[in-house]
């Protein structure tokens, strides 16, 4: 397929490609220890903030932006300081590499353009064309729908996230979420939250974004 017309396809990172969420939680845990913000003090705190907009919703808490940054910044840190510990889901890597012939693929996340690529680079996973990270702001919504006016023209575009708050705001972004069964949220919470379809493998994910390539990845006639 000629590069220029892949159809795009969207990733989220953590809770999709990397099985990032102890490092990342204790990170953020952290952070809101140090900036002295108790309203996020467990693990469950941290994953109900992924319901929406995790910004927006630090802010509903009553977080300031320096607070925020805290927070977010030593997530950032930990991932990097513990990057040998934050592996990919298996399969995840062939997945994407089986894809990224026939789209483009775009990887739109919270988390920082660098760590995303020093992960995607330190296991030689290949194919993502652009990284959309925290540097590009701080809204998927606004991410989203830049890269839908550079790439005009797709009838259906999938964001694959594993969050209730990444199904809401594909929704709003105009796009159609697909949720996967082994990220930070359980089906039944992506469903809830406007989730098209949710995967239960990557196999799955395959066969829903790209049916055409399930059989040979699968080695099926």
């Amino acid at each position: 397929m000629d590069p220029a017309h892949r159809p795009l396809l969207l990733f989220d990172h953590d809770g999709v490609i990397a099985d990032s969420f102890e490092v990342f939680c204790a990170g953020f845990l952290e952070g809101c220890r140090h900036a002295g913000f108790a309203r996020i003090a467990t693990p469950e705190d941290v994953v109900d903030l992924f319901d929406g907009n995790v910004y927006e919703r630090m802010r509903a808490l009553g977080a300031g932006e320096a607070q925020i940054r805290e927070a977010v910044g030593r997530s950032a840190q930990a991932l990097q300081m513990g990057a040998a510990a934050v592996r990919p889901f298996p399969l995840m890597p062939e997945v994407l590499g089986e894809l990224c012939d026939a789209r483009r693929l775009v990887v739109v996340s919270s988390n920082t353009a660098a760590v995303v690529e020093a992960f995607l680079r330190r296991y030689d996973i290949r194919g993502v064309a652009e990284i959309a990270g925290a540097e590009a702001g701080q809204s998927k919504v606004d991410k989203i729908r830049a890269l839908l006016g550079r790439f005009p023209g797709d009838e259906a575009v999938w964001y694959v996230g594993d969050t209730a708050g990444d199904m809401r705001e594909a929704r709003l972004a105009g796009v159609t979420p697909v949720g996967v069964a082994w990220g930070w949220h359980d089906p039944e919470r992506l469903e809830a939250a406007g989730a098209e379809r949710v995967a239960a493998t990557p196999a799955d994910l395959l066969a829903i974004v790209a049916p055409e390539l399930r059989a040979d990845f699968l080695g099926f006639d």
